[in-house]
């Protein structure tokens, strides 16, 4: 993989709006890109920069393994990084204590009560020889939430939890050991510790009986004291964030309590007073705030349209204008920094790019290339996604995203509806190779962040609960309507494609509405919803929105899971449906698939199924991914086909080598 490749700083200011509206003009017809080309998973995912800013970790995926990488950025350009295979378990996340030592949040499955559950643990990965150690000495479950990291690297405080139903202790864990000292005991009522950025921990929240009781202590050693928080009601808030500025009792906290809408309000503590707001929006959450030096807050993420970030220090905010002005017309966000601030690692994509990382080395004034996710496809030209909303039936505005077949007119098309999974998670603005592979088959793809997405507020969370087989669709159902209103898509020519909840979606809308629907597709789809519910409830959660177990489920509680699950009502499954697993999914089990495979294994039945040993929740080999791919391409040209499209092209041919 080819790093550090330097671009130039000589670029255009001005930039086009990327926010098109709809129009029936054809947009250009870039080449069909062959399906090995896009079935092939990213080769690299969640890239961070080491403290001193000399090396850069990342998760490899080749062939059927996946591997924790480091690159050190002072090796010649195209040195290979040392690597090391993962276990049997999936990497939720990567973070560096200290420069030469990563910890890594797995998910594993593990035997409880009879039962097979998921559970969540931390390692310690010493960088130069590889050395791993399990954090969880003499803790049953130790979980994997890190709420605060020595920068040197020698101990890291995690939250964790005895048992699967105990109240978590704060625990320092010696990073290179594994040895644990419990540093803050379990008080009932409390699910999230927070401390400071000395490892001091400060505060801890309880949002038992649905209000929320700040505990607080000022310094170490002083005794935690309840605040009365008489600032949030019963309304099921939440506080996402505490951090408390440098020997005072001043912070900040990121909560939802105000508005409903997460946003970031200045906090004293000692007077348990919410002060205004430093920054909020007007219709989406903050997704997280930015650290600096000396425990300054140096911006807030958030996400409209699109992911971005607001500034409030100067200096990062002309830093940013540097950075646009070098990678135009793409979001560019500082993923994270050094910690003398020279070296910042970029990610520049579109959702018509399927992206970059970059390098910036703010003494030499250079940005340098460092790897692109999906080298197969530099070069190549994609469809236009566009930002869309419409009104649902009951008159919720609901956003979405809206990708047109490249060099079609924009009338009459054929779609391929694709709700997301989750289902409390969202659609983005961003690159996605199904979508991709479908428009460039000559299909419009709706994309719907339905009622019960995240990052809207809590309202709109909440409208999503016990709504899985009923108004989460129905707002599907309607921007599908809203289309074919304007002529856009052709209304009997709809097919509905998802994976996990999306894959639910495939196989419950044509189930509850047979007429609206050519086919469906469904990969790792939900079919038994209270098998599931059993097996890993959290899908039928949204835990930043709610702390609370009963606010968590609620509504899932109320409905008969039997009469929208798939499974159960099999015998009511009319249009053709090619649904696939993988057999090593942790997340939703295969026997899911298998179990309503069996039941449509009748006479009549249009059903086609594939599954793959070697995948999970998702593919990691590029043939299996192919191999569903060319089976989609095959089963929509049988049940809804587009008009031909332009034959494939082959790649780019590699630039001629400098003599």
């Amino acid at each position: 993989m080819n790093i550090l490749r330097p671009l130039s700083l000589a670029v255009a200011f001005a930039a086009a709006s990327l926010s098109t509206p709809l129009t029936a003009q054809p947009p250009a017809a870039p080449s069909r890109v062959a399906v090995d080309a896009l079935a092939a998973p990213a080769t690299l995912s969640d890239p961070i920069l080491s403290p001193d800013g000399t090396h850069i970790a990342a998760r490899l995926t080749n062939q059927d393994k996946e591997w924790i990488a480091v690159w050190d950025l002072r090796a010649p350009p195209d040195t290979a990084p040392r690597t090391l295979e993962q276990g049997d378990f999936d990497v939720r996340w990567l973070r560096w204590a200290g420069p030469h030592r990563l910890l890594l949040g797995i998910q594993v499955k593990q035997r409880i009560y009879a039962n097979d559950v998921t559970v969540s643990r931390t390692i310690s990965l010493e960088t130069t020889t590889w050395r791993a150690t399990p954090l969880q000495t003499g803790h049953g479950i130790i979980g994997d939430d890190v709420i605060f990291v020595d920068p040197a690297g020698a101990y890291a405080l995690i939250s964790a939890q005895p048992t699967a139903t105990d109240y978590p202790d704060v625990l320092r864990l010696d990073l290179t050991t594994g040895a644990a000292t419990v540093v803050q005991r379990r008080i009932t009522g409390i699910w999230n510790w927070f401390a400071d950025s000395a490892g001091v921990v400060r505060a801890g929240v309880d949002y038992s009986d649905t209000r929320i009781r700040i505990f607080y202590r000022a310094s170490a050693g002083a005794d935690l004291r309840r605040i009365d928080s008489r600032r949030y009601t019963e309304d099921g808030s939440v506080i996402d964030m505490i951090r408390f500025f440098a020997d005072a009792d001043q912070g900040v906290v990121v909560t939802n309590a105000a508005t409903g809408r997460f946003a970031v309000y200045g906090y004293n503590f000692a007077t348990d007073t919410r002060g205004d707001a430093i920054f909020e929006h007007p219709r989406v959450d903050v997704t997280s705030v930015i650290m600096g030096q000396n425990d300054a807050i140096d911006g807030v993420r958030y996400e409209d349209d699109r992911s971005r970030i607001h500034w409030l220090n100067p200096a990062l905010q002309r830093i940013q204008g540097i950075i646009d002005r070098a990678l135009p017309n793409k979001v560019n966000l500082m993923l994270n920094r050094s910690r003398d601030g020279n070296r910042i690692l970029i990610w520049s994509s579109a959702a018509d790019d399927p992206g970059t990382y970059y390098v910036y080395d703010r003494a030499a004034r250079r940005i340098e290339t460092f790897a692109s996710p999906y080298p197969q496809l530099a070069g190549r030209s994609f469809a236009t996604v566009r930002p869309i909303s419409f009104r649902a039936r009951d008159g919720t505005e609901v956003p979405g995203y809206l990708t047109l077949p490249p060099g079609r007119a924009g009338r009459d098309l054929p779609l391929v509806l694709m709700p997301h999974g989750g289902p409390f998670s969202r659609d983005s603005w961003e690159f996605t190779p199904w979508v991709q592979f479908l428009a460039s088959r000559g299909y419009a793809v709706l994309q719907v962040n339905f009622r019960g997405s995240t990052g809207y507020g809590r309202a709109y969370v909440e409208r999503g609960f016990g709504q899985w087989g009923s108004g989460m669709i129905d707002d599907l159902e309607d921007g599908v309507d809203w289309l074919a209103g304007q002529n856009i898509i052709d209304a009997r020519r709809v097919c509905v494609m998802g994976a996990s909840y999306g894959g639910y979606v495939a196989l419950w809308a044509p189930i509850r509405r047979p007429d609206r629907y050519r086919c469906a597709i469904s990969f790792a789809g939900i079919s038994d919803l209270r098998a599931l519910l059993l097996y890993d409830n959290r899908q039928f959660a949204a835990p930043r929105y709610s702390r609370e177990w009963r606010r968590r489920v609620q509504g899932e509680e109320r409905t008969d899971l039997a009469a929208i699950s798939p499974l159960r009502q099999a015998e009511r499954v009319r249009v053709p449906v090619l649904i696939a697993h993988g057999t090593r999914d942790r997340t939703v089990p295969v026997a899911q698939s298998r179990n309503l495979v069996r039941a449509l294994t009748r006479p009549g039945t249009p059903m086609e199924s594939v599954f793959y040993p070697e995948a999970g929740h998702g593919f990691t080999r590029p043939q299996d991914s192919a191999d569903f791919l060319r089976r989609v391409e095959v089963f929509l040209a049988r049940h809804n086909p587009a008009a031909a499209p332009p034959p494939e092209s082959p790649p780019p041919a590699p630039a001629a080598a400098s003599q």
